[in-house]
């Protein structure tokens, strides 16, 4: 490949930075690789089930736990997602089983 091949800009080759930029009606402006979109969907499905654990939700609560602890949509963090599943646990949430596939 050519030095110019290498000076292809993130955007004309259709790696987009995270999040992405989606229209109102939900699409995005451009082409992008399906490996973009999924990424940005989990990172997102991530911040909702935050934001949903902050507000109380127990089971929210149990899923960010697990996220957290395998490092999906987000950075691994073993120690927070142990505790945010004891919490989870401790309120009553049996999760025994659920998420374990992720």
């Amino acid at each position: 490949m050519s030095a110019q091949g290498n000076s292809t800009g993130a955007a004309e080759n259709g790696d987009a930075e995270l999040p992405l930029q989606y229209t109102q009606d939900g699409r995005l402006p451009k082409p992008t690789k399906l490996s973009l979109v999924v990424k940005d969907a989990v990172r997102r499905w991530y911040l909702e089930a935050e934001r949903e654990a902050d507000r109380g939700d127990v089971k929210a609560q149990a899923l960010l736990g697990q996220m957290l602890t395998e490092g999906y949509g987000c950075e691994a963090d073993p120690v927070r997602g142990r505790e945010l599943s004891e919490k989870a646990r401790r309120r009553g949430y049996r999760m025994q089983g659920v998420y374990c596939e992720i």
